[in-house]
């Protein structure tokens, strides 16, 4: 019997021996790992433009991890498939919120973003979000990824209404609009329309079509009928290539300017599919893209882990290594007052006011335009155009009007 009780007592004393041994080690030696979360449509509508996103940011965060991180704290991005399902997204936020050391969400989708606002404020996170001017009409927690889409849709105004004089044409431009139904569709006209009104710009009774929409003909007939002579597509490509090429096989491009809004033309998607159809269409964005995009030197990170040729990067990849680069440039500032283990969405709403005017991501987009009175990440939108299947810059950066100080909040 006293044989077996020391049998028995060695067992005990060997499994506790295994369990302090593998356990996670503690002080110096542990691990310093900031989360950051994003919910988007990995799949599904939106997708074409979000997932190649989360790619950059992942392989970003790979990179500077690899390196050591950012004196020793290292970021783990954990993107999250929403669906384009604001109740879907709400509900992985809910499951998110109270993760140890979450310094930051990015919540795809106009409607998910106003969602989980007050959640974020009651949780003390905050938020990135893809361009809905109500982020900078109301100053919070939700920081925007690039310019609002009413001041790129400001912008694109601001060309046709040149390139109507460059043609010689007299009076003012009609402009027609054609985008997906639902919040994001109507965010670029709450400023927008006001901004065109400015200008002297005739803009027609705004056209929505459905999310997954196969043809788009009415719409495009309804606007042409009326004397369009641009039109502004918004929607996620492959949608607004869709629409270029209903509109090519209609012959109306023949006579109306097409023009893209930011989630549009991408080259690796609807500009490969189509890129007959789209010559000549040109786009309005707040990020690098066509071929300046693959010959920008962060590119080549999508060579080393993506493994494909360059022809084949989404634009939008080096979108989400832009947004890493920020990322990593606000915890930077938070580190020099604050232990990696108490910095929180207070801590980073701080630290990202502080980067105003810096060239932060090296002109992926223009210089950033955060502080305690913005939530733009820059107010510089850039114009291209289709030729030849690739997409060209038209102009240099430009400084989007602010056409949210002219909507209706």
């Amino acid at each position: 019997m006293r044989k077996k009780k020391t049998l028995f007592g060695c067992l005990i004393a060997c499994l506790l021996l295994i369990a302090w041994a593998v356990q996670p080690a503690s002080g110096l030696a542990e691990d310093k790992v900031l989360n950051y979360v994003e919910i988007g449509p990995l799949t599904g509508p939106g997708a074409g433009a979000v997932l190649p996103v989360a790619w950059g940011y992942t392989d970003y965060f790979k990179e500077l991890n690899g390196k050591g991180g950012i004196d020793g704290v290292k970021i783990n991005h954990i993107p999250v498939d929403s669906r384009y399902d604001v109740a879907r997204g709400v509900s992985i936020y809910q499951r998110y919120r109270k993760m140890p050391h979450v310094i930051l969400f990015f919540t795809h989708k106009s409607g998910l973003t106003k969602a989980t606002l007050p959640l974020m404020e009651r949780d003390h996170h905050i938020t990135l979000a893809s361009g809905a001017g109500f982020a900078q009409a109301h100053i919070g927690r939700a920081f925007l990824l690039t310019a609002t889409y009413q001041d790129v849709f400001g912008a694109a105004l601001d060309w046709m209404a040149e390139d109507w004089k460059k043609k010689g044409k007299s009076g003012p431009p009609v402009v027609g609009y054609l985008s997906w139904e639902g919040a994001y569709g109507k965010q670029a006209l709450n400023g927008g329309t006001e901004y065109a009104a400015q200008k002297g710009i005739k803009l027609l009774p705004p056209e929505f079509y459905p999310t997954g929409s196969l043809k788009h003909d009415t719409w495009l007939s309804r606007l042409a009928e009326q004397g369009a002579n641009y039109i502004y597509v918004g929607g996620v490509d492959p949608s607004q290539t869709n629409v270029i090429r209903d509109a090519n096989a209609l012959g109306l491009t023949e006579k109306i300017q097409m023009v893209s809004a930011e989630w549009g033309l991408i080259s690796t998607v609807g500009v490969r599919a189509h890129p007959k159809e789209v010559e000549g269409a040109v786009l309005s964005t707040p990020q690098l893209r066509g071929v300046l995009a693959q010959e920008h030197p962060m590119a080549q990170l999508w060579a080393k882990y993506r493994k494909q040729p360059m022809e084949d990067m989404n634009p939008f990849y080096l979108s989400g290594i832009g947004g890493g680069m920020v990322i990593e440039a606000a915890v930077r500032i938070a580190l020099k007052d604050t232990p990696w283990d108490k910095i929180n969405g207070d801590v980073m709403m701080k630290a990202l006011e502080q980067l105003t005017g810096q060239d932060v991501t090296k002109g992926i987009i223009g210089k950033c335009g955060y502080s305690p009175t913005s939530r733009v990440a820059s107010q510089q939108v850039r114009l291209y155009q289709a030729k030849g299947g690739k997409i060209y810059p038209i102009t240099d950066w430009v400084t989007a009007p602010d056409c949210v100080k002219l909507g209706k909040w």
